[in-house]
């Protein structure tokens, strides 16, 4: 290739990269104010510049199951996991060596376990915990991993006794799941990131599921104390005001 070609490449190169980062800007300045349409937008106009770019990948997987969590439809809430999930796994694919790609393949299938449910769910469980668990090995201070990890102890501790056996007959014995592994993870959670709303919620979930109503009421009240600072916060303030109801009757 000779010089002025080069330097062409290196300048075209360049500029991809700069419009990327201009993109991933939007996006993150339209979550900042809860815009979650306008972040998808952004960030699918930077994955059309430069299609592998590890952190458009998952930052598009994050906004778009965070979606799915919204919507109400489930058709479309189903199409959007398959999307979230195929975002994620691209990212697993440019850097298998950080937290964020696994970290969202877990959220992304463990979204998809949830919503299937049955024998799918536990099919799927495998998954969820081996990425969840190497987006913590990859860094110990992701929180969205352990709460990832203590929705899966929940989820399995609960099984009936069908899937239990399903479960059994999958992994070759029943995973060592339980509902006070669920909470431990949910409370390293708060604690390295004490201001995400979904983190008290779901422990309070889990301690309802527990039997301890009392301390369940208290971490979901105080849940409804945080203030808003992400686009799912609401759905989880929901949540915990729903379920407080069925605590207090």
């Amino acid at each position: 290739m000779s010089r002025s070609r080069l330097v062409a490449a290196i300048l075209f190169l360049l500029a991809g990269a700069n419009l990327v980062s201009a993109q991933l800007a939007t996006g993150d300045a339209a979550l900042a104010e809860f815009n979650l349409d306008g972040a998808i937008q952004a960030y699918r106009k930077a994955l059309s510049d430069q299609p592998y770019d590890y952190e458009t990948s998952w930052k598009l997987a994050r906004a778009i199951l965070d979606k799915a969590t919204l919507t109400k439809d489930l058709v479309e809430q189903k199409t959007l996991i398959a999307q979230g999930e195929v975002h994620a796994r691209r990212a697993v694919q440019s850097r298998p060596d950080d937290s964020k790609g696994h970290l969202y393949l877990a959220i992304a299938v463990g979204k998809l376990a949830l919503f299937e449910g049955g024998k799918r769910k536990v099919e799927l469980s495998k998954e969820i915990k081996t990425e969840a668990e190497k987006a913590i090995a990859l860094n110990p201070g992701e929180d969205a991993a352990y709460h990832v990890l203590g929705i899966w102890h929940r989820e399995m501790a609960t099984l009936n006794v069908v899937l239990r056996k399903f479960a059994e007959f999958l992994y070759g014995a029943f995973p060592p799941a339980s509902l006070a592994e669920a909470e431990a993870n949910l409370r390293k959670a708060g604690e390295l990131a004490p201001g995400v709303v979904a983190h008290p919620v779901e422990l309070g979930l889990t301690l309802r599921v527990a039997g301890k109503r009392a301390e369940a009421k208290n971490t979901l009240e105080a849940a409804l104390q945080l203030p808003k600072t992400w686009v799912t916060d609401d759905h989880y303030r929901k949540l915990a005001t729903d379920t407080l109801a069925r605590l207090k009757k």
